[in-house]
């Protein structure tokens, strides 16, 4: 009877802890990001460009449609197929699979990379640095020790005379006017090319920058005050993307009919005014 009482209370002991880790990462992946998310479209949700093919399949192969926002993202539309080095990095995308039958599924998925806020810096109030964010999270410090990331490594930038540190890619805006010397209006378009000390193994990667400089707020173009509106509706934080604001919807409803809005998320909108 003993043996039987204690082989019934191992017993129930066992399921008690293999129920209790079920339930902590329920239908779990560990994927390339480190940590455990829920099964969706894909294994996981960070990916990262490579030095040769960089081809995301989605976890099964159903009959739908494929789709995301915002633009950037290389996704094949009947295959779900993404191109992560032909896509924009440094973004949170939101994939929408639509099957041919049966309710539409949706899945949040991050290239890898660095973007800059879409932002009014004041040089007068000494906002003057414009700090990178790394893989769409404000939280996130850049991977590796110091020094292992090369920023700028082609001089595009620094010969175009916007200045970004090597190191960290922090973009010094002040030096950056004064060096161009410009008055009112924009610096040329130009790609900081970059490689981090990531899953990516040092791809090269790269992010469209141009800055604008206006001497007052109330000289920038409001098509570009209405771009910044705009892109403040994606998030950048880990659990939410597209969130739409309310306030926003008369901004999107005229934006739709400007033909000069640009369609895609880059170059990130970077103004800086004197006072």
């Amino acid at each position: 009877m003993r043996k039987s009482a204690f082989i019934i209370i191992v017993t129930c002991i066992y399921l008690f802890l293999g129920c209790k880790k079920d339930k902590s990462t329920p239908n779990g992946t560990t994927g390339n990001n480190g940590g455990t998310t829920a099964k969706g479209i894909y294994a996981d949700s960070l990916f990262f460009i490579q030095a040769n093919s960089a081809l995301i399949k989605p976890v099964k192969t159903q009959s739908g449609t494929y789709s995301a926002v915002p633009d950037g993202l290389k996704i094949d539309e009947s295959t779900g197929e993404i191109d992560a080095n032909k896509s924009e990095t440094g973004l949170k995308y939101k994939v929408t699979f639509t099957p041919t039958t049966g309710n539409a599924q949706t899945s949040t998925v991050v290239i890898s990379g660095i973007n800059y806020e879409d932002k009014i810096y004041n040089l007068s109030a000494g906002d003057s640095i414009a700090a990178p964010i790394y893989n769409a999270d404000t939280k996130l410090a850049l991977p590796g020790p110091g020094g292992s990331n090369i920023f700028d490594e082609s001089g595009g930038c620094k010969n175009a005379g916007i200045i970004v540190n090597g190191a960290d890619a922090k973009i010094n805006l002040a030096l950056t006017v004064r060096n161009q010397g410009i008055d009112t209006g924009a610096t040329q378009q130009v790609k900081l090319a970059y490689r981090m000390n990531d899953n990516s193994g040092k791809a090269l990667n790269g992010l469209e920058i141009k800055i604008y400089f206006y001497r007052t707020a109330s000289e920038i173009p409001q098509y570009l005050t209405d771009l910044i509106a705009e892109r403040k509706q994606i998030i950048f934080n880990t659990n939410q993307v597209a969130t739409i604001n309310p306030a926003h919807t008369p901004v999107l409803a005229s934006l739709t009919t400007n033909a000069k809005r640009p369609a895609r998320p880059r170059p990130p909108c970077i103004i800086v005014v004197s006072r």
